[in-house]
């Protein structure tokens, strides 16, 4: 099996949903800001060479996340097949139980294996100290560091691989709160109701937006809105293993959380190039 070395942070099944009758995305990048508005393929958008691999001792390569990921995308891609179908049809999708569960694991994941937000949760001065913290506590439990493993330890290489070891884990491993709070809410479902307005997707695609002192993931208040397509989004809504589905009849909403999504992303894209523009260079 190929060693898949370019590994795409945002699902190409969904990039492709943004897409114009081309196949093609308009996107912007902020770190990048000079080069402007510029034209791709979901291919060759969201994407970074080993991002999920593992590093091993003898330096190579360890895809397991990757494959981890690809398995995930391929049972969420028929489940938003199956949503986007139902919302244009004006009804609900009626997932089963099992799909509501499959479609809660991919949300969750999709949400935590952004760059734009594992790069905040892993701060370098917070790995620094937890590396120190590390070498002192092996030392006190096991044995002395060797001279050959202090330099290893402390040397540029050997930190950005524990780094990118302990990044890994901790998606492989990312904990319970998320899944709790998907898996005790319903399914709602926004469908744009003009045919010249879109979402966008960014390199973050899922935002949190809450009430001004009631942050937490679990209030009952804040809202995670995730566009699955350029006239489809979901959020976690309404009573458990109950669905609902909105039509929005103008733009404020939509303009809300492209605003929301790209403020919070490094890099967006979309199917109008008029539309990225005015994220890019917002009044």
């Amino acid at each position: 099996m190929s060693l898949p070395k370019r590994q795409h942070f945002v699902a190409q099944m969904l990039q492709a949903r943004f897409t114009d009758d081309d196949g093609k995305l308009y996107f912007f990048d902020k770190r990048a800001k000079d080069r402007g508005v510029m034209q791709t393929t979901p291919t060759n958008l969201f994407v970074e060479r080993h991002i999920y691999s593992r590093i091993n001792k003898d330096g190579t390569k360890d895809p397991a996340l990757e494959r981890f990921y690809s398995g995930i995308e391929g049972r969420a891609n028929q489940i938003v097949d199956k949503i986007v179908a139902a919302a244009r049809a004006g009804s609900v999708p009626s997932l089963t139980t099992g799909e509501k569960s499959e479609w809660d694991n991919f949300f969750h994941h999709q949400w935590k294996r952004s760059p734009d937000f594992h790069e905040n949760a892993w701060a370098l001065a917070d790995f620094e100290n937890s590396l120190k913290n590390a070498m002192a506590d092996f030392e006190r439990d096991f044995r002395p560091l060797t001279a050959e493993e202090r330099v290893f330890f402390q040397s540029e290489e050997g930190k950005a691989r524990m780094r990118q070891n302990a990044k890994v884990g901790a998606l492989l491993d990312p904990g319970n709160l998320v899944a709790q709070v998907l898996d005790s809410r319903g399914l709602g479902v926004v469908r744009i109701g003009q045919l010249n307005k879109s979402f966008i997707i960014g390199s973050f695609p899922i935002v949190k937006l809450a009430n001004p002192g009631t942050p937490e993931l679990a209030h009952p208040t804040t809202e995670m809105w995730f566009p699955i397509s350029h006239d489809i989004a979901v959020t976690p809504a309404g009573m458990k293993g109950t669905e609902q589905i909105v039509i929005v009849p103008d733009e404020k909403h939509v303009r809300a959380i492209n605003l929301a999504i790209a403020s919070q992303s490094n890099a967006i894209a979309g199917r109008s190039r008029k539309l990225i523009e005015s994220l890019a260079n917002p009044r």
